[in-house]
């Protein structure tokens, strides 16, 4: 394979890594911030002042690189715990939307179920 082939299968696929581990960093920034810090929050950017808005896998028709693979490891490992962080964030929220569902009456099926009163004492 000629050497500008090589450099331009490389870029290529580094430019994919640093999409992905963008979106990453701009997914687990979400996780972390509270309702408050999201209307203020900066976003995560590009290099070139865009924002990252998501990430879509690249077709790439050749091989990666020998050379990133640690990185590509690390960053699906990544990917992995911030799933799970998502799942975990997302059954927490579930949870505090039934509660409070409960609280006011209105359980998320819509039907009231009377009159609740809630202890804030305890």
């Amino acid at each position: 394979m000629p050497a500008d082939q090589m450099v331009a299968w490389d870029a290529a696929w580094t430019a994919a890594l640093d999409e992905l581990e963008l979106s990453l960093e701009e997914s687990e920034r979400l996780l972390r911030s509270t309702p408050e810090d999201a209307s203020t929050a900066e976003l995560v950017v590009r290099p070139d002042g865009s924002a990252v808005l998501g990430w879509t896998p690249p077709t790439l028709n050749t091989p990666m690189p020998p050379e990133l693979l640690d990185r590509a490891q690390a960053l699906l490992a990544r990917q992995a715990e911030l799933i799970g962080q998502t799942m975990a964030a997302m059954s927490s929220s579930r949870s505090h939307l039934d509660l409070l569902g409960r609280v006011s009456g209105t359980p998320r099926s819509g039907r009231s179920v009377g009159a609740v009163y809630l202890d804030i004492r305890a």
